[in-house]
């Protein structure tokens, strides 16, 4: 709870503490207030959570070991840096989706003051003697078994931590975890601006031949929005923004215009004054070296020690293993590449050119299939996809999911009293109720389409986990953000979907779903607060209903008409799902061999070779030729350098895996059958991290993962 020191009067008749007023990103209000949450009082309300934060260790610090009980050491514990966490989610949030020099300015302050605060929690020794005396205590022993585990965890948390370090061992971690944290946030922001560095005007509508009209309208409309061009004489604006030149990569039928957007894409995190290459090769080595101070013979094996893999021999032999077991696939699938675009240019071809290999898998799948995937788009209008989607889990889950009336504040515009305050007029909000209790299970906000200020990607962030249920009443309400950045509106259409924009909402569904549905005893085993390898489960699992007929007609309409999908287009689209299914595969198990071979032997494979040259030859035997080396991935990809995935994005492919077992329940049982929906419910989206995630596997499955469920479903193996 908030130190009160005074009462004022919330909008809605609601009681809320003056010092909630004054700190507004500390405020226990549900929805916060946008407009309040200045970069500035961010500062003043992250560093305002500190102090609170440790004015509560202090009290657990103090305890004699006859006064320990889990509820003052364990509890008081958790609770001590929620408001920290709460204000830091906010801050994230605010650069995620409102970038600007203003929230640079203060990120780049307290940045390094919550990595110092958060590593000096586990360097506190006297603290450390209280949780590790509390934690042997004959109490223990009789608390419930999701207690257990998260005693269990903390004591994990500090020894992996360094908490039984010397002094001098333990200033230096601390600033190891501070140059990290400065180093990931100028990542960050190479990416970003890298990324809006780049724009082209194009002027030749020649230049663009093969680019739907959707896309065109769109790219019209962005050069209009800058000044460029009328509509006497159009300009078209192409930029590094997703998912502008990507789809010019796709299917544009001018090689010189792909060419061009595709070395655009390559400067991304590479060239001055934006290289990134000095900041991967500081933090690999400062990753080794925190490694070895907590007595781990490599960040992997630190990383994945409480992870489902383990270790980080482990996941390599994972990734090594399907590695092998896709190429002879993978192999054949460049030669029928080689051998098309050879028949195309009437040559014979032995290498790619990279501006080109995924335009010619679009085009022999579209002659292979006779279908072209953009004829889907008029079926899948943004909102008709997301209210199918909702049906589909509301009847999963027996949930209800109602959107909010919403309002951007000083925007001039009325609003009715009970509407949300969002930070964009394009920002949604829903709320999630249980239909068996009628209980307020969370929010969330949904923040579709790109803009400048807002970085790449899709993403789930978990704002604020509710206080669990007790004395008979329901846990309090969750909330959370789901942003992404799909195909917008044209000036004469609504936004309509490609199949990827259909499956990355759902796929990000999946995560809100294991947030909303979060039920536990504790905070920290709540929503997607479960081992790493084990958190895109969910959200794998999701696709599925992107590609089966029942979960399809759910949204799939034309947006003029109201027609339902034709059935020859769902069936078309069912065969595309797995076409040159090793070469998807082997990109991402590239890229989860890289991430892991960088955090294993750095040393001996990167250092002194150059990101790129290294990169290249770690990734030539897995690869198909190409006439161009691209630049490392590394260079720009914020998983593994700022974001969770570090020694960790192996978690993709391994929680695919997962996914694909899981999922023969769902076509074997029905994959709009409720009651496999609460069993699913039950045993893996409410529990989080309660129980180890193998046990709540065989919970729902009644036997342990089939490894080769994906590679048997892909059609790669019997």
């Amino acid at each position: 709870m908030m130190l009160c020191v005074g009462w004022v009067q919330q909008t809605g008749g609601a009681a809320v503490s003056a010092t909630e007023e004054e700190h507004p990103f500390l405020s226990e209000r549900l929805y916060p207030e946008w407009s309040k949450l200045t970069p500035e009082q961010g500062a003043v309300d992250v560093r305002t959570a500190i102090d609170q934060a440790k004015k509560k260790l202090e009290s657990i610090r103090a305890l004699k070991p006859e006064e320990a009980t889990f509820e003052n050491v364990f509890e008081a514990y958790e609770e001590a840096s929620l408001g920290v966490e709460k204000a830091e989610s906010l801050m994230h949030l605010l650069e995620a989706v409102m970038d600007n020099e203003g929230i640079r300015t203060v990120q780049e302050e307290i940045i390094p003051e919550l990595s110092l605060f958060a590593a000096s929690i586990t360097a506190d020794a006297q603290l450390w003697q209280v949780i590790k005396t509390a934690a042997g205590a004959p109490w223990v022993k009789d608390l419930s078994p999701a207690k257990q585990r998260y005693v269990r965890q903390v004591v994990d948390t500090f020894h992996d931590s360094g908490a039984d370090l010397n002094p001098q061992q333990k200033e230096r971690l601390l600033e190891i975890v501070r140059e990290l944290s400065t180093l990931a946030h100028q990542f960050d922001k190479n990416v970003l601006d890298s990324t809006n560095a780049w724009q082209w005007v194009v002027t030749d509508k020649a230049q663009l031949k093969g680019m739907s009209k959707q896309w065109m309208d769109r790219a019209a409309a962005d050069a209009k929005a800058k000044g460029y061009g009328t509509d006497k004489e159009p300009a078209w604006l192409i930029t590094l923004q997703e998912p502008s030149a990507r789809e010019v990569l796709q299917n544009c039928d001018v090689e010189a215009t792909r060419r061009k957007c595709w070395e655009a894409l390559a400067t991304v995190g590479k060239e001055p004054p934006y290289d990134n290459e000095g900041i991967v090769a500081r933090v690999m080595e400062l990753r080794k070296e925190m490694a070895t101070l907590l007595g781990f013979d490599t960040f992997a094996d630190l990383t994945l020690a409480r992870r489902m893999a383990g270790s980080g021999r482990k996941a390599m032999e994972f990734i090594d293993d399907m590695m092998l077991k896709v190429k002879p696939a993978f192999d054949a699938e460049v030669k029928e590449l080689l051998d098309y675009v050879s028949h195309e240019k009437k040559k014979k071809v032995e290498t790619l050119n990279p501006w080109e290999t995924s335009y010619y898998m679009r085009k022999l799948s579209r002659q292979r299939f006779n279908f072209d995937p953009e004829l889907l788009r008029p079926y899948q209008e943004c909102n008709n996809v997301i209210n199918g989607m909702l049906s589909i889990y509301q009847g999963l889950y027996d949930i209800t999911i109602v959107e909010l009336p919403t309002y951007v504040a000083h925007d001039g515009k009325e609003h009715t009293e009970n509407a949300v305050e969002v930070w964009m007029p394009e920002v949604r909000a829903f709320d999630v109720h249980d239909n068996r209790t009628g209980a307020h299970l969370g929010s969330f906000y949904m923040d579709l389409f790109p803009r400048e200020s807002k970085r790449s990607g899709a993403w789930v962030q978990p704002l604020s986990y509710g206080k669990p249920a007790h004395d008979g009443k329901p846990h309090e309400p969750h909330l959370a953000l789901l942003a992404a950045n799909l195909s917008p509106a044209g000036t004469d259409h609504p936004a309509l979907l490609s199949h990827m924009d259909v499956e990355t909402i759902f796929h990000e569904f999946g995560h809100m779903m294991h947030t909303m549905l979060g039920d536990t005893e504790m905070i920290s085993h709540c929503g997607t607060n479960v081992a790493w390898d084990f958190v895109e489960m969910p959200s794998q699992m999701n696709e599925n209903w992107t590609w089966e007929p029942k979960g399809i007609e759910t949204y799939a309409r034309h947006y003029k008409t109201g027609e339902p999908i034709p059935a020859e287009l769902v069936e078309k689209l069912g065969k595309l799902r797995f076409f040159f299914p090793a070469n998807e595969d082997m990109s991402q198990l590239c890229i989860a061999k890289l991430d892991m071979e960088m955090h294993m032997n750095y040393a001996e494979k990167f250092w002194g070779k150059g990101l790129d040259a290294a990169t290249y030859e770690l990734l030539a035997p897995w690869r198909a030729p190409m006439s161009v080396q691209p630049p490392s991935i590394m260079r720009n990809l914020s998983h593994c350098i700022s974001g969770g995935y570090a020694a960790g994005y192996y978690s993709y492919k391994w929680a695919e895996v997962l996914a694909a077992d899981i999922f023969t329940r769902f076509e074997k049982e029905g994959i709009l059958n409720p009651s496999v929906g609460a069993a699913y419910r039950k045993a893996i989206l409410s529990r989080g991290d309660s129980a180890p995630p193998s046990e709540l596997y065989r919970e729902f499955m009644g036997r342990d993962p089939n490894p080769d469920a994906l590679l048997q479903k892909q059609g790669l193996k019997p």
